[in-house]
């Protein structure tokens, strides 16, 4: 949460008119706290272990976030007439998730899109594609702030932007350094210059295509892995932006041994699958990876503050972020 400085000026360097992490005595005083309210369309086929990676970051905050599970109209139906599930137990799909249709009435502070088992060449070519659009097309009236996760960053991008991924030969997979380029947002606040990211995919965004939108905005990049993190970024203060949407390539959630669960799988059904790269100890399959990454899924984090800050106390009032109030104003005509 924000900082109240406990002063009647302006602070040198958390001035509160300027920085998100800083708020007026007198808006801290009058201001309602109420919980953050995301919804999670995951569309993973282990919906188990994607709810344990991504509830156990966005719930590192002394905020309360009430998460809402939600996947597609088609899959929750199909449960509901006895379709089996193989990676997720059926009875917890009927306990703990709605299909989208129960809740587009709703508005949320948070939408997360996850990945999904990709099988066909182009995104757009994906059964699920005419449902997900629909949801995208919801996001953009009933939601302040998007996260578009692996198959769901592709998605979102080529939905919004008409910006294709290109299936590469092999698949990108390993745990590969990255650095932080531009962040209006503050989402990459407290990581280090250089930090490794597990990856695990087949398709980037074309990066012809993203140049040609310069409102995407680069916030972190590997030279073995390429394009991580873009953001479409909104200002909803003077100085002050949060995440729009959030196109998040790769898995800082992922656990130590995600990757090495993805390389068992795809090596019994491949031998010749190669190992994930700069994973394994010694590229001994035997030995069990270390988790150095771990520290980089504060991305979430991050952004659940980055929203907190952002968003009106009003949920109707979505998808316009919070504005200064009167009293802000008059006391950034006084500190100028």
């Amino acid at each position: 949460m924000p900082v109240i400085i406990a002063s009647e000026e302006i602070h040198p360097f958390l001035p509160s008119l300027a920085s998100g992490a800083a708020i007026e005595r007198e808006r801290a005083a009058k201001q309602d706290i109420r919980p953050m309210e995301f919804v999670i369309l995951n569309l993973m086929a282990d919906k188990v272990a994607t709810e344990r990676q991504l509830a156990l970051w966005l719930g590192n905050t002394t905020l309360q976030v009430r998460l809402t599970f939600a996947a597609t109209d088609s899959y929750v139906q199909g449960i509901a007439n006895g379709r089996d599930s193989k990676n997720t137990p059926v009875e917890h799909i009927r306990k703990f998730y709605k299909a989208w249709s129960d809740i587009r009435h709703r508005k949320f502070d948070g939408l997360i899109v996850t990945g999904v088992n990709a099988l066909q060449p182009r995104v757009s070519d994906e059964a699920i594609w005419g449902e997900v659009t629909q949801i995208l097309d919801w996001s953009t009236t009933n939601v302040l702030s998007s996260l578009f996760l692996c198959w769901g960053a592709q998605a979102a991008l080529k939905h919004f932007h008409d910006v294709e991924s290109i299936k590469g030969d092999q698949k990108i997979f390993g745990l590969f350094d990255h650095q932080g380029l531009a962040d209006k947002a503050g989402l990459l606040f407290g990581f280090p210059d250089v930090f490794p990211v597990p990856v695990s995919r087949w398709r980037t965004p074309d990066p012809v295509a993203l140049a040609a939108h310069p409102e995407i905005e680069h916030v972190a990049i590997s030279d073995e892995g390429g394009t991580n993190i873009l953001a479409e970024t909104a200002p909803y203060d003077e100085g002050l932006f949060y995440p729009k949407r959030l196109y998040v390539l790769n898995h800082p959630e992922y656990e130590a041994g995600t990757l090495k669960g993805e390389y068992m799988r795809d090596s019994a059904a491949n031998p010749a699958t190669p190992l994930p790269r700069h994973y394994f100890p010694g590229d001994d399959p035997a030995r069990e990876p270390l988790n150095s990454w771990r520290h980089t899924a504060h991305l979430y984090t991050n952004w659940v503050k980055s929203i907190y800050e952002a968003t009106p106390y009003d949920l109707d009032e979505v998808p316009r972020p919070f504005r200064a109030s009167s009293l802000s104003l008059q006391a950034k005509a006084i500190a100028s």
